[in-house]
């Protein structure tokens, strides 16, 4: 998306509103499509989460207005809340703990080699064929993933759990308004999306949300810390993007093509260095790997912020996404397995809710904040401030996974 965002006929403003209303649409539901998982089996909503996923970018290449385009990023953002949860609450269920290390790694390999297919050839498609293409070029893909999911994912036993509508209501209130305001200077909006996450919290308090917002998870420092990391990490993964490449398309004169290669360094590293990183998460302590991981990409967003003070050359920022690459190899295995492991089987539908909820917050988050800044004036003046949240929050990550350790085994 963000490599096709320069090329949409709307204004910053709008097009990052479009990147804002996916992530929206994903964090909002999540508490409670996680529990939909334990309730009616983690196969059955993956698949249905996926079909949705799938029919929303079909709607959203054939989208006719801005209207039309932002309802369709919506019910995106609705599909990736359904289906994404089910995916870490199968992990821990399949494998041993003495394995989830390189489970995840595993699962982030496969990722790896998606960031590095979708810029580049996204950015090909879209140069060549219009944004629209882009979208449906992704709705294949995605019918190819529906199919096997049909084939491949096992059936494993359900639970009682039921979700109740007010909380959702809440949850969904609360991030909408609060992201709503952030992105377009409402303070009214922002006043009313903290009220309303504080009755949520209230609600949770007095065991009155039905379990919706797991507090007891909250308390756990090793599932509380490993949270921060992971939002941390969504904060700057969703929005680092968006001003390095406006700033690429619009003052360096790169092409979309250009650009989306511009990002293959990073997942080429990623796919050699995320089995390296499950394989050591499992057999030396995660939070150390988690520190070292935020350093790396906080000097690599460091660079990008020098490199664009200095003009440099579009292929000067392959060492930035070098940088990201490597770093962000050793946080995403290492941080999911010391936040997911020791989970009692009954609670990791929940626990996998919430933790994609945190990464979920701080994506919406990073993508509103770093979308105002950039808006605020010229792409040369505003890229480089830009990029100074998402550097800020990688520090952030490093300092929560200092203390991070994992817990002793649920029984």
């Amino acid at each position: 998306m963000p490599v096709i965002t320069p090329l949409l006929p709307f204004d910053v403003g709008n097009a990052v509103w479009l990147t804002s209303v996916y992530l929206l649409c994903t964090v909002a539901p999540m508490p409670a499509t996680g529990r939909l998982g334990d309730a009616f089996g983690q196969r059955r909503v993956f698949l249905i989460g996926l079909a949705v996923y799938v029919a929303a970018l079909v709607f959203a290449g054939a989208s006719w207005s801005f209207g039309s385009l932002v309802a369709a990023r919506g019910l995106q953002g609705f599909g990736a809340a359904v289906f994404l949860p089910q995916a870490f609450g199968l992990i821990p269920r399949v494998f041993g703990e003495d394995t989830q290390g390189r489970a995840f790694a595993a699962w982030g390999v496969i990722g790896s080699v998606a960031s590095l297919i979708g810029p580049v050839a996204g950015g090909a498609i879209a140069d060549f064929s219009g944004w629209r293409a882009a979208f449906f070029a992704q709705a294949g893909l995605g019918a190819v993933a529906l199919a096997a999911g049909l084939a491949a994912l096992p059936q494993l036993a359900t639970g009682e759990q039921r979700v109740h509508l007010l909380p959702v209501l809440l949850s969904f209130g609360g991030l909408g308004c609060l992201v709503y305001g952030i992105q377009f200077g409402q303070w009214l909006s922002i006043v009313l999306g903290v009220i309303f996450l504080a009755l949520l919290v209230t609600a949770a308090r007095n065991g009155e949300d039905h379990g919706f917002l797991p507090l007891e998870l909250v308390r756990d420092r090793s599932f509380a810390l490993g949270a921060v990391g992971v939002a941390a990490m969504g904060f700057t993964v969703a929005s680092m993007f968006i001003p390095l490449m406006y700033w690429l398309q619009t003052v360096a004169g790169a092409s979309p093509t250009a650009s989306g290669l511009v990002t293959a360094p990073m997942s080429v590293f990623a796919l050699l260095l995320t089995p390296v990183a499950g394989y050591l998460t499992d057999r030396r302590d995660p939070g150390k790997l988690c520190v070292a991981g935020f350093a790396v990409c906080a000097a690599g967003l460091g660079l990008a912020i020098a490199l664009i003070a200095a003009d440099a050359g579009v292929w000067w920022f392959t060492a930035v996404t070098s940088l990201l690459g490597i770093g962000g190899a050793f946080v995403w295995a290492p941080n999911a397995a010391v936040t997911m492991r020791g989970i009692a089987e009954s609670q990791t539908g929940a626990a996998s809710g919430l933790y994609n909820t945190a990464r979920q917050v701080g994506s919406v988050l990073g993508v509103a904040l770093v979308g105002t800044v950039l808006a605020a004036g010229p792409i040369e003046a505003t890229a480089g401030t830009a990029l100074a949240l998402p550097l800020g929050a990688m520090l952030v990550g490093a300092a929560a996974s200092v203390p991070l350790r994992a817990r002793v085994a649920a029984v």
